[in-house]
């Protein structure tokens, strides 16, 4: 199933992204029956295994952390093209992921969790966790009697 990205609706943040081939359809997530696949432009193209991610959850992502690709280089990498609506998945191991800067050339970063931002960040997120156990495991509430 696909689930389009919210793209920020300022034109001083639309524009840059529309420079790297960001718009409505070409800014992505689909989520297939054994892979998640992020496409964000030119800008991001990278398939996860389903096997390899955690629960999802919102994210706050606020305006000076920026839009585009992003990354701490401490293991979050973001494709986020909105402040609103924005998801973090962790990795249940890091992986590696290449980030394009020009051309062939680019950068190496680790990822350990993805964040991006979608239209209906609510049903991606039911259809996403749905069987999909606490990555820590541990019980949400605890009764002490």
């Amino acid at each position: 199933m696909r689930y389009y990205m919210a793209i920020d609706s300022n034109p001083l943040a639309s524009l840059p992204l529309a420079l790297f081939g960001v718009g409505s359809e070409s800014a992505y997530v689909d989520l297939l029956q054994d892979k998640l696949m992020v496409r964000v432009g030119n800008l991001f193209n990278e398939t996860f295994s389903l096997s390899e991610l955690g629960r999802g959850e919102r994210f706050s992502w606020p305006w000076f952390y920026g839009l585009g690709v992003r990354t701490d280089f401490q293991g979050l990498v973001g494709a986020v093209t909105s402040t609103q609506g924005v998801v973090a998945i962790p990795l249940l191991q890091e992986k590696t992921l290449f980030i394009p800067l020009l051309g062939p050339l680019g950068l190496q970063v680790p990822c350990k969790k993805l964040v991006f931002s979608l239209k209906d960040p609510d049903t991606f997120l039911a259809n996403f966790n749905q069987g999909r156990p606490e990555v820590n495991g541990a019980p949400k509430n605890v009764v002490i009697e």
